[in-house]
């Protein structure tokens, strides 16, 4: 989303009818005055140079900004600065980053700002952390060193990892105070800090990020969000050059039902690594230190050769290959090398059995090598981490790695082996429709698309045979039918579950629609082996399928629906886009066989269709017995902001269909004698 630096950037104002608190005003500049006092007394001592006397007076600020001036903020980042500068010409000895953030706690949503994170490397090391709260009544607490922690970064996701962080939590922290923390970060070789983020969950008075760079690098960055530029001090090879971005009163962003990655919406800037000028170095990079470890050994030929010596059909090879990867292989994040990026040797893959998702590709790739099938690594940005720019070549771009084979078929075979719930040949909802990277010598198509499924094959068709009986209650006879995304879906649930946890999940699902049903049968397809459709059987019986009001039976197809999109959007205007995980379509038909003397009372056609989906409802009497037909379609994509009161309107009317009741009656009870 792009703004205008006039609009985004003016500064915030306090409402014309904020109430006149003088005490508030009062401590508002006590701590100011004490902040000032605070900032100047650590420029005499030993640490001086960590703090800055101007700082404030840089933010622009007379008074110490309070909930009065954001009364729906938590929090209010008065200082956000960030400095790179890189030592060495075209080949990186080190560089440095410091950076140094002040931030005013309005009230208990913005104490999370009190506990910091610092996260770094094997190259990297973190030096001079300092940090310091400073109370409304102007008492400075620091922070001490035993207090600062050493800890994995990923401690709840990650098996291993090299990543790590160093963790501290700011003391006295309480409403209205100011906390202030200092650090710097060397950085050996090619990698240093390819990003800053301006715009936060608070509201941002002043963001700055400098680069001190060797003079003969091409500076290669591009900003989001909100335009910025950078002052830059230009020098010949041989010196530094300086470049400056800096945005003021940056507005908070605010979370929004099924917005775009944060990455996308967010003011930043992101900066190409040195030697990146093409996307054809990013491939040949990623092929330098991927395709020593393809290399397979004894264990890779003889699995390989077991896994396919049944056939010799280069797409069941394949298959069996990728089927053996997925379903053989766990999935363990194992974050080392360079930058996250180096997988292991595909021997020592497939002799522990175990690794993340370059770890599976570079297996997949030497079992296919074995039996002289080409498959290349790709990189990939999943939809959740955000559509990557084209325009910038950056590995750093990308979070995941899937598999390609080029010539298997016209457009060739994706896989993703990561995700345990995806057939062979298509890939899980976010890898569709991505620019992608593959892994070559030469880099070559460097930049191609992963294949996007049609919504229509995201399908879910439930079956339902209803005897229903005088009483409103009813045996049912049912059947789900799954494909594409949604198959994927459901079966990462059912796939972890044993039959009595199943048969818990599947009463649950039912009694949504039915309350008070009881479970009689249920079976499921699809699962494992992984395969579409994937099919849900069961039988159920329910003591108030319809409700019985007088001479009618009435049954509510819409709760048997079970579409609640409408839910999600009932707020009147909307910030950001609406981005579908994927489009879908879904299919309901209802067969109720009546009892004598019972009827439907009239018939119904009806339908809805617009830019982002339709729906058709139909009614009507047959041999088998009264049939409702609902069809749902969602086409998917993105809905502008601009258009969300007509999509919200377009959800409305489907819920609106959905919920019309069907009315069956008996004309012998309406028989006066």
């Amino acid at each position: 989303m792009s703004h205008s630096c006039t609009d985004t950037l003016a500064p915030r104002q306090a409402p014309a009818c904020a109430p006149h608190d003088d005490r508030g005003r009062f401590e508002s500049r006590l701590l100011l005055a004490a902040a000032c006092a605070g900032l100047f007394l650590a420029g005499c001592g030993d640490t001086g140079t960590w703090t800055n006397i101007h700082v404030l007076n840089d933010a622009g600020l007379t008074t110490l900004p309070d909930s009065s001036t954001y009364p729906d903020a938590g929090a209010v980042v008065l200082l956000d600065e960030g400095s790179m500068e890189i030592f060495g010409g075209g080949e990186i000895g080190y560089s440095v980053f410091e950076r140094h953030r002040i931030v005013r706690i309005l009230n208990s949503r913005g104490h999370r700002y009190a506990n910091v994170m610092i996260p770094y490397g094997s190259s990297s090391t973190v030096e001079n952390i300092q940090a310091r709260t400073l109370t409304r009544d102007g008492r400075v607490a620091p922070l001490k060193q035993e207090d600062i922690f050493d800890v994995s970064l990923y401690p709840g996701f990650v098996f291993f990892s090299d990543q790590r962080a160093r963790l501290f939590a700011l003391p006295a922290v309480e409403d209205g105070a100011i906390i202030e923390y200092s650090y710097r970060i060397q950085i050996r070789d090619r990698a240093f800090w390819h990003s800053w983020v301006f715009q936060e969950e608070e509201p941002v008075l002043l963001s700055r990020f400098t680069l001190v760079k060797p003079g003969e690098w091409n500076l290669v960055f591009r900003s989001y969000g909100i335009p910025v530029e950078p002052a830059s001090a230009a020098a010949p090879a041989g010196f530094k050059s300086r470049h400056v971005w800096e945005l003021r009163e940056i507005p908070p962003l605010h979370a929004e039902a099924a917005m775009p990655p944060g990455h996308e919406i967010a003011a930043r800037i992101a900066l190409a690594p040195v030697g990146f000028v093409s996307w054809t170095d990013v491939s040949n990079w990623y092929n330098e230190i991927a395709a020593p470890r393809m290399k397979g050994g004894t264990l890779v030929r003889m699995l390989a050769d077991s896994l396919t010596r049944h056939t010799g059909d280069p797409e069941a090879r394949l298959r069996a290959l990728y089927e053996w990867v997925r379903d053989e292989i766990r999935y363990i994040a194992v974050e080392i090398g360079i930058g996250g990026f180096q997988p292991h040797f595909a021997e020592e893959i497939a002799e522990k059995r175990y690794g993340d998702c370059k770890d599976m590709v570079i297996l997949l790739c030497a079992l296919a090598r074995e039996v002289d099938i080409e498959v290349v690594p790709v990189l990939i940005s999943t939809r959740q981490n955000g559509i990557p720019d084209t325009l910038l070549p950056s590995p750093l771009q990308f979070n995941h790695l899937i598999a390609f084979a080029p010539g298997r078929g016209a457009p060739g075979t994706w896989m993703d082996a990561t995700d345990k719930a995806c057939p062979f040949g298509t890939l899980p909802w976010y890898d569709q429709g991505m620019p992608v990277i593959p892994a070559r010598p030469r880099g070559e198509n460097a930049a191609i698309h992963t294949p996007a499924q049609e919504a229509v094959r995201n399908l879910s068709r439930l079956r339902w045979d209803v005897r229903l009986a005088a009483d409103g209650s009813a045996t049912v006879q049912g059947q789900d039918d799954l494909s594409g995304a949604v198959a994927n879906e459901m079966r990462h649930e059912l796939r972890i579950y044993d039959r009595r946890e199943t048969r818990t999940w599947i009463e649950t699902f039912l009694a949504q629609r039915i309350p008070g049903m009881e479970l009689d049968t249920f079976s499921v397809a699809g699962v494992k082996p992984v395969e579409d459709p994937l099919t849900v059987s069961y039988t159920f019986h329910a003591p108030a399928f319809a409700q019985r009001r007088d001479s009618e039976l009435v049954v509510h197809p819409g709760r048997i629906s079970g579409f609640l999109l409408d839910e999600y959007f009932r707020s009147t205007d909307r910030i950001y886009p609406i981005r579908f995980r994927f489009g879908s379509a879904r299919d309901i038909e209802l067969t109720l066989h009546l009892p004598a003397g019972w009827e439907l009372r009239g018939s119904r056609a009806d339908s809805l269709h617009t830019p982002y989906g339709s729906g058709v409802w139909s009614v009507h009497n047959s041999r088998a017995g009264s049939i409702l037909a609902i069809r749902h379609e969602l086409r998917g994509g993105e809905v502008p902001a601009g258009k969300y009161r007509d999509f919200r309107t377009f959800l409305d009317g489907m819920r609106q269909r959905d919920e019309r009741d069907l009315v069956f009656c008996n004309s012998r009870l309406n028989t006066v004698p």
